[in-house]
């Protein structure tokens, strides 16, 4: 039954800016409808100016395409096209994705052959979630189909119409219900329990999407609002195996993990990294995710030393002496090596250290290859060896030692304890260090 809002926010009027209304006014001229869909709508419904504006359509693509040539209006991005979408750049300032109202003829679970329509309805009726199915007129009117007006005052995350139907039109519907439930139920809010059912049954399907698709979704789960109890909620649902996700993981654990580490905002793989216990499973799920490999180093990263460094005792000079240690260890081969490390503190749950490392400024080694050639070092393969030895006695300084000092004092105990080496004897290197 179509539910019909009249609207007149604040969120509304921001929508109508010059660029919008001249598109919108183009389609009023040529007599075709079309209305804001979708995402758009949901978040002015909720008091949120949104970020990208898609309109749906009855002029089919040859249409939109040809109204847009005529007025002058650049068209980019044409891979949409087969999928009955155009994007139109507006004055060179604002893209909209216009898409004409469709039905799926057929469906494979991963993609649809779709036939053009010009009823609001049908199309609504392949959305995912009823509060993702409302369309709104330029006039303020919302269009509800399926009872998505509710449900968002309820936050009530609902299939359209059959779960079942749905979930098989596109079996990443899934994990796009459970993010939507993070993002936009309420706190310790009940799943329904017919999507839930609808999920446990058709999980399989997973098991065609590609991993760059399911780690978009699982992504933004793991660090969208309450990633804990919603992905605990989702493997419960026998969806980790289809994920590279080792099925017999202690889900309460993983539970705690996120609650105790959620504050300080940690990465997707600082959250997920809870699930595997060493570098085999993690592997596992890294080939079934296809991710970036700066997630993979730092998942990496976690697992080598999430149980062999801690935060020292009180009494220390330097509470994150070794985080510190590590870190300009690493830094050499891995700029984003701070970054990392400041997510191994998150894993660990110590988030007040974690901020302190964020800011804390990264000293320069003050000895490089330059330095020992200008003390009369040749240059060889003991060159590193010696570096690596300064660098050693640098940090057990707590980074203050200086040049002259890692010279005069630490680089001819280095040579004394160097087999082989082909530079001169650590007393004359010490005398001409005095002199220099």
């Amino acid at each position: 039954m179509l539910i019909k809002q009249r609207i007149d926010t604040p969120e509304y009027r921001a929508l109508l800016t010059p660029s919008l209304l001249k598109l919108a006014e183009l389609f009023k001229a040529n007599q075709y409808e079309i209305r804001v869909a979708g995402g758009a709508v949901r978040d002015i419904l909720l008091g949120i100016i949104p970020h990208d504006v898609d309109f749906a359509t009855t002029a089919t693509p040859e249409q939109v395409k040809d109204m847009l040539t005529k007025a002058n209006i650049r068209m980019i991005n044409c891979n949409g096209e087969k999928h009955g979408t155009i994007t139109a750049r507006v004055d060179d300032m604002d893209n909209f994705e216009v898409t004409t109202l469709r039905i799926d003829v057929t469906t494979d679970g991963r993609h649809a052959v779709v036939e053009y329509t010009q009823d609001w309805q049908l199309d609504a009726n392949r959305r995912d979630l009823t509060i993702n199915a409302l369309f709104l007129d330029l006039d303020g009117t919302v269009y509800d189909y399926f009872n998505g007006i509710e449900d968002l005052k309820h936050r009530r995350i609902r299939f359209v119409g059959d779960p079942v139907q749905r979930i098989c039109e596109d079996y990443l519907r899934i994990l796009r219900y459970f993010r939507f439930f993070g993002r936009f139920a309420h706190d310790n809010a009940l799943h329904d329990e017919q999507s839930l059912k609808a999920i446990r049954e058709n999980v399989h399907g997973l098991q065609n999407i590609a991993g760059e698709r399911l780690w978009v979704e699982l992504k933004r789960i793991a660090e969208g609002r309450n990633a804990g109890p919603v992905l605990k909620v989702m493997l419960e649902q026998n969806v980790g195996q289809y994920l590279g996700i080792p099925s017999d993981v202690d889900l309460n654990d993983f539970d705690d993990h996120y609650r105790q580490c959620y504050q300080a905002k940690p990465l997707a793989m600082t959250v997920l990294t809870k699930l595997f216990r060493n570098t085999h499973e993690i592997g596992i799920f890294e080939q079934r995710m296809k991710y970036s490999n700066d997630c993979r180093r730092l998942a990496q990263l976690i697992i080598n030393y999430r149980d062999s460094i801690s935060i020292l005792d009180s009494s220390s000079i330097d509470r994150l002496k070794s985080y510190k240690d590590l870190l300009v260890d690493l830094i050499i081969q891995d700029p984003t090596a701070k970054e990392k490390i400041v997510e191994l503190l998150k894993y660990q749950h110590h988030l007040t250290e974690a901020q302190q490392l964020s800011v804390w400024t990264i000293p320069r080694f003050p000895v490089s290859g330059g330095t020992l050639a200008s003390k009369g070092i040749k240059q060889g393969p003991n060159y590193k060896i010696i570096l690596d030895k300064l660098r050693e006695a640098w940090k057990e300084s707590h980074f203050q030692a200086t040049e002259n000092q890692l010279i005069d004092e630490s680089l001819p105990h280095v040579l004394k304890n160097l087999v082989n080496t082909n530079s001169p004897t650590s007393s004359s290197l010490s005398k001409k260090s005095k002199q220099n």
